[in-house]
């Protein structure tokens, strides 16, 4: 009986000891005392100092340790080659201050002013009724701010106050004054000034003075405009900036703070200087909603557009998730003319990305942090310059995923062997060919179950019980010894969300060990609505197309990976298959080549190029999922 049946039953020695080794996966030790995955003894443990003792670290870590990877890499892929053409945005012509935000001066006063009514808009300029003070809101230049800030012109207004743009004397520098709407919520540029006087980040305005004098916030000027697409625009050099702005959320998380109001009016686009010429660069501005995560109450100055309905639980307990969904509309609406053009390369993948950061219907399924958000759409970035006019492929070891050695070549990459020789059958006549078993194969699912890779524990996610890394690890056990049931069983005890792509992930293995191509692919296809810059769910959902005999899925999935990273040699040697299955020989035999240039694949490849050379004739797609789908092979097998 295995040791994961023992723990079935309730035997065995108490709490699972695993292996330790780095390369292994943290298999579950049998009572021989070797690694039921890698079949090797752990490794010797040095002696605690004498007064300690062992302590077990707990975590989510399915198969290995925790690992937090850097989730910023696309920024040097967007980056990479050519660069971003820097903005530079015209000087806006001076427009008077809107009638809502028209206050009389007189700090004492404060009434609202030149406002309009009886369908007739309110003067520009005058008098307050109220105390006499004079208004002037179409021409703000002449007035000087505690006697150091020329106001050039008006900037426009948020929640809580206008902004000014503002030559200061003494600096010799434009800068921009944020003026308190009135005196009621003073307490708020109290607060803006308190939180934006500590941050020190390439991604977030920076404050440089604070006046008490009407009170205003003096912020440096940044020379943009909010973010938008312009013409040109490359998608990666967008979502790049997406990366950008996590990078600062991520940076006001850690501080313990939300900036409850992230939308494109919020996010400056300006051309930056630097040893290398201009560059594109973004800030988040407008801290005049921020509060702390220890803020008690709902939510109340927001922008209705890009944040979570009112319904959702963000309203009544923020977390960073409430930024993380701004985040999310936001690139939707910049990113909104490429996402029109569903067949370019990584569209799909940023499809699914924003709809899994902006998703109503089950918000536990958003992103719970920047970094695993930054993840993932570095992840897209990595799909998108994979492809023309970029063609940067880069191989990165998967932050979610453990290593896939097996390259899956369903016998494309090995000699024919000599019981295929001893079997074959003679021909009926002297010019006939022998009559040989198929060339190659699809793997069998249950040998893709296995051979698909352990997933690595998330710091970010909440909601995975410490007893649940036990009981996937025994589910992925049973799965190697080709037990479904007891490996469901196993799953059912981890007690994952439904909606929890772990959950789909071993769903899907499970029903492969079944020979059910068609729920495994429903499974992978929920994992990758949640993983989408991920290339491993794409990876499984290329050979269960395959398994079920379609080729034109399956080479939509295998070409998208092998394009994106070679390394990935399931995928090459899966794109050549089906390529002969499609009656495209040439394109088959150069994928071979190309997966000949990886070390790891080279002699394997180099084999499955001749053998895609002299194969005579490749049959149609055969069987279904369930018995092993397509096959390949020759009327005369030479190979």
């Amino acid at each position: 009986m295995g040791k994961a049946e023992a723990a079935e039953r309730g035997g065995g020695r108490g709490v699972a000891e695993r292996c330790n080794r780095p390369d292994c996966g943290r298999g579950l030790i049998d009572e021989q005392g070797f690694c039921a995955v890698c079949d090797r003894r752990p490794l010797e443990r040095a002696p605690l100092p004498p007064g300690e003792r062992e302590t077990e670290t707990r975590g989510v870590s399915i198969g290995v340790a925790n690992v937090r990877p850097d989730p910023w890499y696309g920024l040097d892929l967007a980056e990479a080659g050519q660069l971003p053409e820097a903005v530079d945005t015209p000087t806006p012509e001076p427009t008077a201050i809107a009638e809502e935000y028209r206050f009389c001066d007189n700090t004492a006063c404060g009434e609202p002013v030149g406002r309009g009514h009886d369908g007739a808009p309110g003067r520009v300029a005058g008098y307050c009724p109220h105390c006499g003070a004079p208004f002037d809101f179409a021409q703000p230049r002449g007035l000087t701010i505690a006697g150091r800030y020329d106001v050039e012109r008006y900037l426009g207004a948020g929640a809580y106050g206008a902004a000014y743009l503002a030559h200061d004397r003494n600096l010799a520098t434009d800068v921009v004054l944020k003026k308190l709407r009135n005196t009621s919520v003073a307490s708020t540029v109290h607060h803006e000034r308190t939180v934006l006087v500590g941050l020190r980040h390439d991604s977030i305005v920076r404050i440089l003075g604070y006046e008490t004098e009407g009170p205003h916030l003096v912020l440096e000027y940044l020379p943009g405009a909010p973010l938008t697409a312009l013409p040109g625009d490359r998608l990666e050099f967008l979502l790049a900036h997406g990366v950008r702005i996590l990078q600062a959320l991520d940076y006001l998380h850690a501080r313990g703070l939300l900036h409850c109001d992230v939308k494109p009016l919020n996010i400056i686009r300006f051309k930056e200087e630097s040893s290398a010429g201009p560059r594109d660069r973004v800030r988040l501005i407008d801290f005049g909603a921020v509060r702390t995560r220890k803020d008690t109450g709902p939510v109340t100055a927001y922008t209705d557009v890009y944040a979570p309905p009112e319904h959702d639980p963000e309203h009544v307990r923020p977390t960073p998730g409430f930024d993380l969904y701004g985040l999310g509309m936001t690139l939707r609406e910049v990113s909104r003319l490429h996402l029109l053009e569903r067949t370019a390369p990584g569209i799909d993948s940023l499809r699914l990305l924003l709809a899994r950061a902006t998703d109503t219907a089950v918000p536990q399924r958003r992103f719970v942090s920047a970094r695993q958000f930054g993840e993932q759409l570095s992840g897209v970035i990595r799909q998108v310059v994979a492809a023309p006019p970029t063609l940067r492929q880069v191989t990165r070891p998967s932050a979610l995923f453990g290593s896939m050695p097996d390259s899956l070549h369903g016998g494309l990459g090995a000699a024919r062997p000599l019981a295929h020789w001893f079997t074959a059958a003679l021909p009926d006549d002297e010019d006939g060919a022998l009559t040989l078993p198929p060339t190659f194969s699809s793997p069998a699912p249950a040998t893709i179950a296995v051979a698909l890779p352990t997933p690595l524990g998330d710091p970010d996610e909440p909601d995975i019980a410490d007893s649940a890394e036990s009981s996937l690890a025994e589910s992925r056990l049973a799965l190697r010894r080709d037990d479904a049931d007891l490996a469901e069983r196993a799953l059912a005890r981890a007690m994952l969300p439904g909606w929890h792509w772990l959950h789909s992930w071993y769903s899907g293995l499970i029903a492969l060990t079944r020979a059910d191509a068609v729920a495994a692919t429903a499974h992978f296809t929920e994992v990758r609505a949640a993983l989408p810059g991920e290339l491993i769910p794409q990876l499984a959902l290329g050979l269960c197309a395959e398994l079920r005999g379609d080729l034109a899925v399956a080479r939509s999935h295998y070409g998208t990976v092998f394009d994106t990273t070679p390394a990935l040699g399931a995928a090459g040697f899966g794109l050549a298959r089906v390529l002969l299955l499609s009656g495209r020989r040439a394109d088959a035999v150069a994928t071979a080549e190309r997966l000949s240039q990886e070390f790891r694949y080279e002699r394997e490849a180099r084999v499955a190029a001749v053998r895609l050379l002299v194969t005579v004739a490749a049959p149609e797609p055969g069987g279904n999922g369930a018995q092993g789908g397509a096959a390949g092979g020759d009327a005369v097998g030479p190979a």
